[in-house]
């Protein structure tokens, strides 16, 4: 091989790693983008559930406050039901306020 095939091989590497180096940096910017916005959907996701949360209990309380107010068929059992468990969880908190 003559030094001008050397010179053209040493080009095409030469094009070929910044090409790489072009691609790898890509490759970065991509990955930072996409932590991103995943840690934006991890954020919303953590509120939707809270909210989910919140939304669950106050559902809990308006079934609890109907069985109160409406006595239909089974009401009057899960209003029980729902008293006796408050009951259990105060003696519960009460016990082991005592200890």
């Amino acid at each position: 091989m003559g030094e001008t095939e050397y010179r053209v091989q040493l080009s095409n590497i030469s094009t070929n790693v910044d090409r790489i180096v072009s691609l790898c940096n890509s490759l970065i910017e991509k990955n930072a983008k996409l932590t991103k916005e995943n840690e934006n959907l991890n954020n919303e996701l953590n509120i939707k559930k809270e909210r989910l949360i919140e939304i669950e209990k106050r559902y809990n309380d308006l079934k609890l406050a109907q069985a109160f107010s409406s006595p239909i068929a089974g009401g009057d059992k899960e209003a029980k039901q729902k008293i006796n468990k408050i009951i259990r969880e105060i003696e519960n908190c009460i016990t082991l306020l005592k200890k």
